[in-house]
């Protein structure tokens, strides 16, 4: 089993995107200027305010959607957090034009932790040789346990 969830975690790489405190005054919102990530991940948010009583949230919107909040249209989120004082939000990010935003819902300013990580998977790939290797050692293989399951039926039906 331990050696299982070694495998696992050298098999993603874990990225830190985020690591900032923003100061949200009462009834606003902030946002991460930058997107989440540049290919398709998993990405883990995870948000810690100062105050107890806070009622804040996580967001995650599309760049459109972004600019349609920032001028005060109607938007759509992709996916987000209930207000709380704190939260955690783990989605499959696939659309590369991903933002993170926060929201303070309360009525007093509140200071944020965002803290953003990707996890992405190391993907390798043989090179031909080694992928033709392959292809021919399996095949031999394949062949030798035919050649001998065939050799000793045939010794068996001629007894």
């Amino acid at each position: 089993m331990i050696a299982a969830l070694l495998i696992l975690l050298a098999v993603f790489s874990h990225v830190d995107l985020v690591d900032e405190t923003f100061e949200i005054p009462a009834h606003d919102w902030r946002y991460v200027p930058r997107p989440v990530t540049q290919q398709p991940a998993m990405v883990d948010c995870v948000f810690q305010s100062d105050r107890p009583d806070a009622r804040v949230r996580l967001v995650l919107l599309s760049h459109a959607d972004l600019n349609a909040w920032r001028v005060g249209r109607d938007h759509q989120e992709v996916a987000a957090t209930p207000a709380g004082p704190h939260g955690v939000l783990r989605m499959s990010i696939h659309d590369l034009d991903t933002y993170v935003a926060i929201e303070n819902r309360a009525p007093q300013p509140v200071r944020v932790r965002l803290r953003v990580f990707l996890e992405q998977p190391n993907v390798r790939y043989l090179s031909r040789s080694r992928q033709l290797a392959v292809i021919v050692i399996s095949f031999g293989v394949f062949f030798a346990i035919v050649s001998l399951s065939a050799r000793k039926l045939l010794k068996a039906i001629r007894k």
